[in-house]
């Protein structure tokens, strides 16, 4: 089965290719849910709160004043208290985009740790489909290294595209998913079935040797 993480199952081309377009497909999807998550609705929450706090607080100090003001005199408690919601409303729409600012500081440092999992997640699934696809390639030591680069470097820029893109930086950092396919090239065109048919083939032929050279001798 393509989709499958089993190490020892051969992967064909079109295989690699299906699995890939999945894995990439899932990491997207957990990075781009757990960054809304972060960064628009856990601030979104964080800000109502704030701002919530900010109101009672300056239209219970408004209301105060306005008190203190009338010393003694006739006091119109209603209409200090909607001049006093008024001045606080005024506070909020001034202050709005620092507490906005203030709510998303709070839980950016957790999105970008999410993006680190998710980019992990990437790396790790796409990892598994290469070292299958090796495998039946007969790849094997160092000429692994620069298919696993590329497969961390996919995982990676598709897991970090929400920031990007957020950023306005995708084009500055479109070289490393092309970087990524690069180095993936080599186990993704390697001629497949190669898993123990070397070993097979050398069994026989050293058999058939033997068996000449058997033949040459009692001739």
């Amino acid at each position: 089965m393509s989709l499958s993480l089993d190490l020892n199952k051969p992967l064909g081309r079109a295989g690699l290719l299906l699995a890939s377009l999945v894995a990439a497909a899932v990491t997207f999807a957990a990075a781009h849910f757990s960054y809304v998550y972060m960064t628009q609705t856990l601030p979104h929450r964080g800000l109502e709160k704030k701002q919530e706090a900010l109101w009672a607080k300056v239209s219970a100090a408004a209301f105060a004043k306005a008190k203190a003001a009338a010393k003694g005199k006739a006091f119109d408690a209603e209409a200090a208290k909607i001049k006093a919601d008024a001045e606080a409303s005024d506070e909020i729409k001034k202050k709005e985009e620092e507490l906005h600012h203030e709510s998303e500081a709070t839980w950016a440092p957790f999105s970008i740790f999410l993006l680190i999992l998710s980019a992990i997640l990437g790396a790790g699934l796409l990892g598994v489909y290469v070292q299958r696809r090796a495998n039946d390639a007969g790849m094997q030591g160092l000429w692994l290294v620069p298919n696993h680069l590329g497969a961390l470097a996919l995982g990676a820029f598709i897991a970090f595209l929400p920031h990007l893109s957020k950023l306005g930086a995708v084009k500055a950092w479109a070289l490393a998913p092309i970087a990524g396919v690069l180095l993936l090239l080599p186990v993704f065109l390697a001629e497949g079935g190669r898993s123990g048919h070397d070993h097979d083939h050398g069994h026989g032929h050293s058999h058939d040797h033997d068996h000449d050279h058997g033949h040459g001798h009692s001739h």
